[in-house]
């Protein structure tokens, strides 16, 4: 049996473990709002998916590049076969977003680790964080990983954590620390739906001074409803007979309140999630930098940015000594790459950088002999 087969097969056999060992959610009972909230749920609420995907989809967008540092210059080098093909199971395009997906739900990222005969990596494999238990080893030295009946040391796991208190072996679950602004959402959602499914509120009254018939009011009401309901009869010309009067009837301002209340709870998400507001409501104006182009620089250096580093030295680990896993964040900030240029024009003409400094911000290996070590004007 090959090495795949082995994969395969023991990918299918092992159970998962029970999510109340790992789940902060599990204990904790409903919200403030009456709303039990979980990954899962939480991904439902529309604010929470799109944060999550943004930035799940940005970060598995962007090119890996591996490099060696070579003197105060950093070569591009050809990077291991797993990169381009991290296991069986999934392109680098759906890695990377696993990965992601899972740090902005847990706050944690496992990767299994596959080695072939000789210690070298051959693929990695995303893990349901909710399944993995982190422990601390008998002599208090190092960790293991508990999935299911298996245990893996730390040589055999990539863990990632985001934000994560001093203490704690796992990162802090974004989901879980923002459930009640979560599940505030949700109780609004469901309350939208509820009013729009189950609510008695009405386009308009017929106030008739006389006391008709049922059977007569019933034919008033089906006349209306026929005449002047839908796109094709809006804005038509009604008559009323026999002295009635149309009264409109408007939505109550507490019954319109919760319009608002999205608003403001997709406005929050995006804050905890550290998404530009514009993303999740286009309406949203800003008052700072030139507009939107600044705000998806911000997006880039203020949200993206944390997330990369924290992969970047977990996977570097991967790596033979020497060389390091980057993502080229140049790829989403092309917009900008005339201005870095005319950056690097100036700094080579001021004296205090030179061609092969430059070279190097930008991954690529110094020109031949000294041509490129000259400062000042060339």
């Amino acid at each position: 049996m090959g090495f795949w087969d082995r994969m395969r097969e023991r990918r299918a056999v092992a159970p998962p473990a029970s999510n109340a060992v790992l789940s902060g959610f599990a204990n904790q009972g409903p919200t403030w709002a009456g709303v039990n909230v979980s990954q899962d749920t939480a991904l439902g609420l529309s604010a929470v998916y799109t944060c999550v995907s943004l930035i799940a989809d940005a970060v598995a967008a962007l090119p890996v590049d591996v490099v060696r540092n070579v003197g105060d210059s950093r070569k591009p080098v050809t990077g291991p076969a797993w990169l381009s093909q991290p296991n069986p199971f999934d392109t680098p395009f759906d890695f990377w977003q696993k990965v992601m997906t899972s740090l902005l739900s847990d706050g944690n990222a496992f990767c299994r680790v596959y080695r072939g005969g000789n210690g070298k990596v051959v693929a990695v494999l995303p893990l349901d964080p909710r399944t993995v238990r982190v422990e601390l080893t008998e002599d208090g030295s190092g960790v293991v990983y508990k999935v299911a009946d298996l245990t893996l040391y730390a040589r055999d796991v990539v863990h990632i954590k985001g934000f994560a208190a001093a203490h704690s072996l796992r990162g802090l679950s974004p989901l879980e620390n923002a459930r009640q602004t979560i599940g505030a959402g949700l109780a609004t959602e469901q309350f939208a739906a509820r009013f729009f499914r189950d609510g008695a509120t009405v386009s308009g009254i017929v106030e008739h001074p006389g006391n008709p018939k049922p059977g007569e009011l019933a034919v008033l009401g089906k006349m209306l409803s026929k005449s002047f309901t839908g796109a094709k009869n809006s804005h038509g010309i009604g008559v009323l007979s026999g002295g009635a009067t149309w009264k409109q009837v408007s939505v109550t301002p507490e019954q319109a309140q919760f319009l608002e209340t999205q608003r403001f709870n997709r406005l929050a998400i995006a804050g905890i999630f550290r998404v530009p507001a514009y993303m999740l409501d286009p309406t949203t104006a800003s008052s700072w930098g030139s507009g939107v182009e600044e705000q998806h620089n911000w997006f880039v250096t203020q949200t993206l940015m944390p997330w990369l580093i924290r992969i970047e030295q977990a996977f570097s680990s991967l790596l033979p000594a020497g060389q390091s896993f980057r993502f080229n964040v140049n790829a989403r900030m092309r917009v900008k790459t005339s201005e870095r240029y005319q950056a690097y024009r100036t700094a080579i003409e001021a004296g205090f950088m030179s061609v092969d400094e430059v070279r190097a911000l930008e991954d690529r290996e110094p020109l031949p002999g000294d041509q490129g070590q000259a400062y000042g004007p060339r």
